[in-house]
């Protein structure tokens, strides 16, 4: 116990041996030395009044350090009354994260929709420079091009792009016998008239097996080159998915 006392208040101690020290030899040793009693009273007050004070002081110093042992387990300065509590409200809030992360649902994103205005605005603003001119036919080979390079994310956008290049072609296709019947009449057939219609017919079939293909569970990305995922590549191959699949 002296050892404590001694160790929290060292600037004390220092001051109550000091006095014992003389004290003591004056009254033993040497009373000789000794004045009366009452010579001594205001020394002994002194050191009664100093023991006081550091027992005093001793009791609230310590009063705040249980504070702070409070302050520094807890971390926000409120004082828990046992570890089990303070075990169960960590395993509380470790536990909350979790519930709530389990309530989160993904949310599926739909893909976005091919809008025919923008992509035959985007065709129209580029086919002179490809094809020298513009007509039903350049417009149509144009939007076949720009296909072949638009990535397809999902067969719905294949889909309504074909239905896009099926109104081209029909359009293309009416142009194409009134320039002929205007230069060889109605029996007169050319070569570039006879190529558009064997590409029309190709483009009408391809649109044909989309529209089955997009009905089944195939896996036609998987299926399908990088360089054929395309708006324009997936329904050029439908029908080669569909005899695949069936095979």
């Amino acid at each position: 116990m002296i050892q404590k006392f001694l160790d929290g208040k060292k600037k004390y101690s220092a001051f109550i041996i000091t006095v014992l020290a003389t004290l003591i030899p004056m009254f033993i040793t040497e009373p000789e030395a000794q004045k009366t009693i009452m010579d001594f009273v205001p020394s002994l007050a002194a050191a009664a009044a100093g023991v006081f004070y550091i027992l005093t002081q001793g009791k609230v110093d310590a009063e705040k350090e249980k504070v702070k042992v409070v302050e520094l387990t807890n971390g926000n300065g409120i004082a828990s009354k046992s570890p089990a509590l303070v075990a169960g409200a960590t395993s509380a809030a470790q536990a909350q994260p979790a519930q709530a992360q389990a309530q989160i649902t993904p949310v599926v994103m739909a893909p976005p929709p091919f809008v025919a205005k923008e992509f035959h605005e985007k065709v129209l603003a580029t086919v002179k420079e490809t094809y020298k001119d513009q007509n039903p036919c350049t417009v149509l080979y144009k939007a076949r091009d720009i296909g072949q390079l638009t990535k397809c994310v999902h067969i719905s956008q294949a889909v309504e792009y074909w239905n896009y290049m099926v109104d081209l072609a029909v359009f293309a296709k009416d142009w194409v016998a009134e320039e002929t019947k205007k230069k060889f009449g109605e029996c007169g057939w050319t070569p570039e008239a006879i190529a558009f219609n064997q590409d029309f017919n190709g483009l009408m079939r391809s649109a044909n097996n989309l529209s089955q293909l997009a009905t089944t569970k195939i896996d036609w990305r998987e299926r399908l080159a990088p360089f054929n995922d395309t708006l324009y590549g997936v329904g050029n191959l439908a029908g080669q998915l569909l005899e695949y699949s069936s095979g």
